[in-house]
C-alpha cells in the first residue's frame, strides 16, 4: 500500500510525459532524473519510517480478528518488506526514465527479476525459518528490481550528480502534475482499507478467497494492458498538444489512442472470455493445495468470474488514464476516482451482509466499470469529433470473433469433460489453446485489420529476443 501511495502513479502519471519533453543535453536529463529520485526516495522514506515503528498497532488497525501468532507474524513480515518500497521507489523513477527513452525491456524484465527473485527466496528460505522467508524473498527482489535496470540508465545518458530541485522547472512541472495523483493515491487506498477491513469481518476465509481471486484478475492486466499501455505512453506524449484545450486540433493524438484502444480490446477479449468460462478450472489447478480445500474452489470461482467482467474496461480505463496523463492533464482521472469511489462505498456497505465478500467484488467492479465509462466519455468530448463507422465495424467482427471462440470453448469443455479421462490441468490446457487458436482463425477470417497490423508489429520483437525461432 504504501509503495502505491508514494510512487505508484509516478511513472505513469508525471515521469514517463515529463522524461519525454526533455531533449537537452546530458546534464539536463540527469539532473531531472536526480531531483526526482532523491524527492520520491525522501517522500517514500518519511511514510515508511513509521509505518515500521508502528506496525504492531497498524496490524491491529487492519486485521484486528487476527490470533496473537498471525498477528506477530504479520507484524515481523511487514518490518521485513517495508524497506522494499525505497529501492522500488527509486526503480520507479528508473521505469520511467526507461519507458521515456523507448527502452522497453529494462524494466520488463526488472518486473521479472523481482517475481523470480522471491520464489526463489520463498523456496529456500520458507523451510528454514518459515513464512518470514517470503518476505526476505520479497525484498531482495526489490534489490534485483532496481539493479537490472542501471545499465539501462547507464545507457540513457543518466550520471549521478548533486540535483538541483526546485532551481530545475521541469522538476517544477512534475511535481505539480504529480501532486493530484498523490492526493486520488491516497483516497484509493483509504478505499481498500475500508474493503479489506469489511472483507475481514464477511465470513471465515472471505479476505482471503477475494486476494486469490484478485490476483489472477490482476495479472493479464499486468502483463497485456500495462505492456501496451506503458510502450504507448512515450509516443501519446510527444504526440499532445501543450495545452489540453488544443486536443481536438491532435489528429495523431487521436489516432494513437484509437489504435492502441483497439489493440488492448483485441488482446483482453479472449483473456476475459478464458477467465469467465474456466473460472472454476482455473482455480482448481492454481490454489487447490494445502489448506485451499474443494469447499474454497465456488466461492473463489465466482469471484473471479464477477472480477473478470470488468477487465475489457479495466484496459481502456488504463489507457484512458495514460491519454490524461500524456496531455499534461492529471486532475480529471482524479476526480472520477474520487466519485468512483463513493460508489464503490454506496455498494459495498449495503450488500455485503446478505451477499457476503461477493458484495465487495460487485462494489468494486462496479466502481472500476464506471471510472472507465465515464473518463472514456470525458476523453471522447475532449478529443472533439471521432468518426464512429470504423469503430462500429472493428466492434462487430471482434464481437464475431468472440462469439465464435465461445462456442468452441463450450464444446471442447463439454467433449473434454465428457471423457471423464482428464484431470484439471491437462483439460484446462487443451480447452484454453483450442480456443484461442479458434479466435485467431477467426480474426483472419474476418479481416480484423488490427489483428494482421499487431502480428507485423510483435514480429520484430519475437525475432529479436528469440533469433532462433524461425
Amino acid at each position: 500500500m504504501i509503495f502505491d501511495v508514494a510512487i505508484g502513479g509516478a511513472v505513469s502519471a508525471v515521469l514517463v510525459p515529463v522524461f519525454t519533453s526533455v531533449t537537452d543535453d546530458e546534464r539536463s536529463v540527469s539532473d531531472l532524473f536526480n531531483s526526482i529520485a532523491v524527492t520520491v526516495l525522501a517522500f517514500a522514506g518519511t511514510m515508511v519510517l513509521p509505518l515500521v515503528i508502528f506496525a504492531d498497532p497498524l496490524i491491529d488497525l487492519i486485521a484486528p480478528d487476527f490470533s496473537p501468532d498471525t498477528h506477530d507474524l504479520a507484524v515481523t513480515m511487514s518490518r521485513i518488506t517495508l524497506p522494499a518500497v525505497l529501492l522500488l521507489a527509486v526503480s520507479a523513477v528508473a521505469s520511467g526514465r526507461l519507458y521515456a527513452a523507448e527502452r522497453f525491456a529494462f524494466p520488463a524484465f526488472s518486473v521479472s527479476a523481482l517475481n523470480a527473485t522471491v520464489i526463489v527466496g520463498a523456496l529456500a528460505l520458507t523451510p528454514v525459518i518459515g513464512p518470514p522467508g517470503v518476505a526476505i524473498g520479497y525484498l531482495a527482489g526489490a534489490f534485483a528490481h532496481l539493479g537490472i535496470q542501471i545499465p539501462g540508465l547507464a545507457r540513457s545518458r543518466i550520471r549521478p550528480g548533486r540535483p538541483s530541485l526546485l532551481a530545475n522547472p521541469q522538476f517544477r512541472r512534475a511535481l505539480k502534475l504529480y501532486a493530484p495523483v498523490v492526493g486520488g493515491l491516497v483516497f484509493a487506498q483509504m478505499i481498500v482499507l475500508i474493503d479489506t477491513r469489511l472483507a475481514s469481518g464477511a465470513g471465515e476465509g472471505s479476505l482471503a478467497m477475494m486476494r486469490f481471486a484478485t490476483r489472477l484478475q490482476q495479472f493479464p492486466l499486468g502483463v497485456v494492458v500495462a505492456a501496451v499501455t506503458l510502450a504507448t505512453l512515450p509516443l501519446l506524449a510527444r504526440a499532445a498538444p501543450e495545452r489540453f484545450a488544443d486536443l481536438p486540433h491532435s489528429t495523431e493524438f487521436r489516432r494513437l489512442l484509437g489504435l492502441t484502444g483497439r489493440y488492448l480490446l483485441l488482446l483482453i477479449v479472449p483473456v476475459t472470455i478464458l477467465m469467465i468460462g474456466l473460472s472454476e478450472p482455473i482455480i482448481r489447478v492454481v490454489f487447490l493445495r494445502g489448506e485451499f480445500v474443494e469447499a474454497n474452489v465456488p466461492p473463489t470461482a465466482l469471484a473471479l468470474l464477477i472480477y473478470s467482467l470488468q477487465l475489457p474496461l479495466v484496459a481502456l480505463d488504463q489507457l484512458f488514464i495514460f491519454a490524461y496523463y500524456s496531455a499534461r492533464n492529471t486532475r480529471t482521472p482524479v476526480l472520477v476516482g474520487l466519485i468512483a469511489g463513493f460508489v464503490y462505498l454506496a455498494i459495498a456497505i449495503p450488500s455485503v451482509g446478505p451477499a457476503g465478500f461477493h458484495g465487495l467484488v460487485w462494489a468494486n467492479t462496479a466502481q472500476n466499470s464506471f471510472h472507465a465509462v465515464v473518463l472514456g466519455l470525458l476523453l471522447w468530448r475532449a478529443v472533439g469529433t471521432v468518426s464512429l463507422r470504423p469503430i462500429f465495424g472493428f466492434g462487430l467482427k471482434l464481437a464475431g470473433a468472440a462469439g465464435i471462440m465461445i462456442g468452441t470453448m463450450l464444446v471442447l469443455s463439454e467433449i473434454l469433460d465428457s471423457t471423464g479421462y482428464l484431470s484439471d490441468f491437462p483439460m484446462l490446457v487443451l480447452v484454453a489453446v483450442g480456443s484461442l487458436a479458434v479466435y485467431l482463425a477467426a480474426t483472419r477470417a474476418f479481416r480484423i485489420r488490427e489483428a494482421r497490423d499487431l502480428t507485423h508489429r510483435l514480429r520484430p520483437l519475437f525475432a529479436r529476443y528469440f533469433p532462433g525461432g524461425g
